[in-house]
């Protein structure tokens, strides 16, 4: 035991010695790895910024949200649809069910849809109506055909009393039509109005992260309207998302090929520099084996060396990059004002650090054919 430690010991103070005295060895692959590992998440994160804003584009407009219209052939039989919280623990999204009543006449000409809802969803329904039960007249944001507060619209020549409300920011409803809608309780429906048969579905998926979620509710609709007998529309951005998902994996292909190329580079360099060194110690560690130190020790040490400077060089490269990740985001890459945060490329640090690592044990094949050459034919 104390032999070994003594080996290690000398491996060691013999690895800081030729750092001292050939100092472009260790400064060389310092310097390659920090500056590659630093290109490469520069490039990886631009690529993960560029998704986020992708993305969050689509959400903006309505890409997690799919609309249906849908009517039953029996006109005596209503669609059936399920309740909130199982179309919530099947969809994983938010639903809203609305009954065509027609259409009325704001002031200024506008023309709005009517809609009504199932008493089965009053309790969601709720906290977008009037007070006082009166129908609601649900604006989206940035939206002002009437002024907030009590107000009148014409159905059939009759003025009808209703709320005018402006709908929450990014709420889900602010889909359901360009100018809004008026929403009416089924209890409070006045008599000059009637439920038709004309059902609005409104799904919106909490977490879009593939096209996998909206193809998810378009299948969930259609089966809906297979059980009911129903025919209708469906409205979506599933056909655009998919092409995106497949656009993605072959940016996949290429990060992939990105990082093995960035290995390549370094693996040659760590092989080239490790064979060097190794050459021009040979004849002490043959001298070392002929004295019973096993050829693992001299290759692990060489292994041991790339491996603290690599990781070195990748941790003061992701340092350097979450420092100035503002610069090369907003001046070099010309993305905005984004900010990542570590966990946001953690992947791309794992894919880098993974290749890295290969090529650390990659390099020191050379070192292990060396080492494993006969003793004779080093010392005659």
């Amino acid at each position: 035991m104390i032999s070994l430690i003594l080996t290690i010991l000398y491996l060691a103070k013999d690895t800081v010695h030729r750092w001292f005295t050939r100092i472009s060895s260790p400064v060389a692959r310092v310097l390659v790895v920090y500056f590659l590992t630093l290109s490469a998440l520069a490039a990886l994160g631009s690529y993960v910024i560029t998704l986020d804003v992708v993305r969050h584009e689509l959400i903006a407009r309505g890409a997690n949200t799919v609309v249906a219209a849908l009517s039953a052939q029996n006109r005596d039989k209503p669609i059936f649809i399920p309740s909130y919280e199982a179309m919530e623990k099947a969809l994983d999204a938010e639903s809203y069910v609305f009954l065509a009543c027609g259409m009325v006449s704001l002031p200024n000409g506008q023309s709005v849809q009517v809609y009504t809802y199932d008493f089965s969803r009053m309790r969601q329904m709720l906290p977008l109506m009037a007070p006082d039960g009166r129908p609601t007249l649900l604006q989206p944001e940035g939206e002002s055909l009437l002024p907030l507060g009590p107000g009148d619209v014409i159905y059939n020549k009759t003025r009808i009393p209703v709320m005018v409300r402006s709908l929450p920011p990014d709420h889900t409803l602010q889909r359901i039509s360009r100018y809004g809608a008026l929403i009416v309780n089924p209890d409070r429906l006045p008599p000059q109005m009637t439920a038709g048969h004309l059902v609005s579905l409104i799904i919106r998926v909490h977490h879009l992260k593939s096209s996998e979620a909206i193809t998810r509710v378009e299948r969930y609709i259609e089966m809906l309207k297979r059980y009911e007998k129903a025919f209708g529309s469906i409205v979506s951005a599933g056909s655009l998302l998919k092409r995106m998902d497949e656009v993605l994996s072959k940016q996949v292909q290429c990060r992939v090929a990105f990082c093995i190329g960035i290995s390549a580079i370094v693996g040659i360099l760590l092989t080239a520099l490790a064979g060097m060194e190794y050459r021009q110690n040979e004849y002490i560690y043959t001298l070392m084996k002929s004295f019973g130190i096993h050829p693992m020790l001299l290759v692990g040490s060489f292994i041991v060396e790339n491996l603290f400077i690599v990781a070195c060089s990748f941790a003061a490269a992701i340092i350097s990059f979450m420092y100035f990740q503002e610069i090369i985001v907003t001046q070099i890459l010309k993305l905005g004002k984004y900010s990542l945060a570590l966990g946001d490329i953690m992947q791309e640090i794992y894919l880098i650090s993974y290749t890295l690592l290969g090529c650390v044990f990659i390099s020191a094949i050379p070192i292990f054919v060396a080492a494993y050459r006969e003793i004779g034919r080093v010392l005659k």
